[in-house]
């Protein structure tokens, strides 16, 4: 990083008082030193482990509390926690299969759009979105890693010989991870690193006078103050310190997303494991599957305005024999008006929060961290950079949102009274430029954006994927490729796809494969898998 590059050589030490039995920041400089992260789960190790890691002059501290439990849950993830842990975090891959033992993820199979049983694909491996709808008659072939989702492959082929040949830094993936394992693992990792790791519930934040000047210091059950000279609040929902103790606004976005449950259960899948993640239309909202390497993990997430827990959770039911015990979540969609405020920062939930339809959660705990150490400031004096950084990852979760939005404003795949609400009364905010865009010329991807380049997962290609999948009314571009050439091309692809394997069978040869199959992943100089 450019400005961890710069950063002046800081002492590393922490004066303790024992007349005060208070833990302080070190000396009376003006430059940060101590950072305490209060809340582990994944956003306050992947924070301590991304600042151990860029910023090594920092004395990192990490406050956990020993009585809230790992959940346990399927997470799906976007291709940026690739590119994050074994490039920007330098975790071996190979070691990470073994002990976390993720499944692979090439995209989403949306069971949305047009009534029926049709689906379409938003594949992380972009192609000629609209040449396989002209020239094929069907959309999902615009790419080999579309290809994957609908035919349930993983791009690992065998050769006449047997042998093993991986595609895998051509087409970009993500993971699917059990929550459990992924935090045990980060944990591991913080304790390798030395991170200082207090296992302490907090039973006060003491702010100072002015709330815009943030957090004066925490007391922990053992009874001592600990002071710092930065926070990370990575409380969840509870947003202890940005939220309850600062004071910082939430700002719902309850008029775009109505949803706030969601059923949770596992169900057996019979050792078929899928390569991506499925979002399926439901009568007051939607499921999601993501596939473990023993079962699925499934989420319906609903509006009680529109149904109760339990008809949610007998609809779910009736949809997934062999459904085990479920419980209920309780959420509420929107973000803090503060990202960045006196001393403290918030990542993760703290700060904000929507239903996982796109996977969204670790993607904006990953641009919230690289935020943070990309501007880090050299000295505490330093105050308009937190304005700036509110700004932009304020307009992030407010990107997300709209892209959101839109898949429940153009969704006809059910004639509920949830659905007719929602094609009624969804507010798409500012994703109606590229819609109206998309309707005028489509698809998006086929000129120049209009739009700069952001570190949002969301541009062009995917709302061109969403709005041609739910097949909204538009006046269509001329194919980029010629037919006989667009035929000899999906011809191959097709071909290379019959011969690719399950990901049942590719994840059984990764654990035996020669090392440099996976680092070849994120080492091999055209990998998809650079960082950023």
């Amino acid at each position: 990083m450019a400005l961890a590059g710069s950063l002046l050589a800081w002492h590393d030490s922490r004066m303790v008082s024992s007349a005060s039995n208070r833990t302080r920041g070190s000396g009376n400089s003006d430059a940060y030193k101590t950072v305490g992260i209060v809340g582990g789960g994944t956003a306050g190790y992947l924070t301590a482990l991304a600042l151990k890691k860029k910023l090594p002059e920092l004395q990192i501290s990490l406050i956990e509390s020993p009585t809230i439990p790992i959940i346990g849950v399927g997470e799906g993830t976007t291709p940026i926690m690739v590119k994050f842990l074994h490039n920007y975090l330098d975790r071996n891959i190979h070691d990470f299969f073994k002990r976390v033992q993720p499944t692979l993820k090439f995209g989403v199979k949306f069971e949305w759009g047009a009534p029926g049983d049709s689906f379409f694909t938003y594949a992380f491996h972009p192609g000629h979105i609209l040449d396989s709808q002209y020239h094929g008659g069907d959309f999902n072939d615009y790419s080999l890693g579309s290809m994957m989702i609908t035919n349930e492959k993983v791009p690992i082929v065998r050769d006449q010989k047997g042998a093993m040949n991986s595609l895998l830094e051509n087409i970009a993936f993500a993971y699917h991870l059990d929550n459990a394992k992924f935090v045990g693992y980060l944990q591991e990792e913080a304790k390798n690193d030395g991170i200082n790791v207090i296992e302490q519930n907090v039973v006060q934040f003491v702010p100072h006078e002015d709330l815009d000047d943030g957090l004066a210091y925490l007391v922990t059950e053992d009874g001592v103050e600990r002071k710092y000279d930065l926070y990370v609040d990575c409380t969840g929902f509870r947003s202890s310190i940005i939220g309850e103790t600062l004071k910082s606004p939430f700002v719902s976005f309850d008029s775009s997303l109505f949803c706030d449950r969601a059923v949770v259960a596992n169900v057996p899948h019979g050792g078929s494991i899928k390569p991506y993640t499925t979002a399926e239309t439901m009568n007051s909202g939607w499921c999601w599957n993501t596939p473990s390497r023993e079962d699925d993990h499934r989420g319906y997430v609903f509006s009680s305005n529109f149904i109760t827990d339990e008809e949610a959770a007998e609809e779910m039911r009736l949809k997934n024999p062999g459904m085990g015990d479920h419980r209920v979540i309780k959420f509420s969609t929107g973000r803090r008006e503060s990202f960045w405020k006196g001393n403290v920062v918030a990542i993760g939930n703290s700060y904000g929060f929507v239903e996982p339809l796109e996977s969204t959660g670790l993607h904006m705990i990953i641009l919230e961290i690289n935020s943070l150490i990309l501007n880090f400031p050299r000295k505490k004096s330093e105050k308009a950079i937190a304005k700036t950084i509110n700004r932009t990852l304020n307009d992030h979760w407010e990107d997300v949102r709209w892209f959101l939005a839109i898949h429940y404003a153009f969704n006809r795949k059910l004639d509920t009274p949830f659905w007719e609400y929602c094609r009624a009364e969804t507010d798409i905010g500012d994703a109606r430029e590229r819609v109206e865009l998309f309707q005028e010329r489509a698809p998006l991807t086929y000129r120049q954006s209009l739009f700069y380049k952001t570190e949002a997962v969301f541009g062009d290609f995917a709302y061109d994927a969403l709005l041609l999948g739910q097949g909204i009314p538009a006046r269509f571009l001329e194919p980029q490729e010629k037919r006989v050439d667009w035929q000899k091309r999906n011809i191959g692809l097709k071909n290379l796809a019959e011969t690719c394997i399950s990901q049942a069978e590719a994840l059984a040869l990764l654990e035996t494969a020669p090392e440099h199959v996976l680092q070849g992943v994120v080492s091999k100089p055209d990998t998809w898998a650079s960082w950023p």
